[in-house]
């Protein structure tokens, strides 16, 4: 389930992004390696109120944690744009929109059921520069 989350946060970041464009990868400031920009948007890293380290912000919007409707502590915003939970079609609790773009989900090339598009942009999978599989960019509709 770890790298389910990862490619749900992933879609968070990339639902920020108003056009096609890259995901680029690199170093947090604590050293861990993690999608840094959107769109030519730096990802910004820090705490939330739980203390835990996560994506603070995406260019000058700040993305905002708080309680989904099931009690889970989770991302309720970017920018002003609020995400909103609920099930799949294989019935996983998970983000289902991001402002009024719908989140939708379907499998990618590896056959992993993931996160597929943000509104009407498709999310693509490849490898990044360290050879791990992981969202690399979003348009092409």
């Amino acid at each position: 389930m770890r790298g389910f989350f990862i490619y749900v946060v992933a879609a968070l970041l990339t639902a920020n992004a108003a056009a096609a464009g890259n995901i680029g990868y690199g170093y947090n400031s604590r050293g861990n390696y993690v999608p840094v920009e959107v769109n030519n948007k730096r990802v910004g890293y820090g705490y939330n109120r739980r203390g835990q380290y996560v994506p603070t912000s995406i260019g000058d919007d700040r993305i905002e944690y708080g309680y989904n409707s099931r009690g889970d502590y989770v991302p309720t915003s970017i920018g002003n744009r609020r995400i909103d939970y609920g099930y799949n079609s294989r019935g996983e609790y998970v983000p289902t929109s991001v402002g009024n773009d719908r989140i939708g989900y379907g499998y990618n090339s590896r056959g992993e059921y993931v996160p597929t598009s943000v509104g009407n942009d498709r999310i693509d999978y490849g490898y990044n520069p360290r050879g791990q599989y992981v969202p690399t960019s979003i348009g092409g509709y």
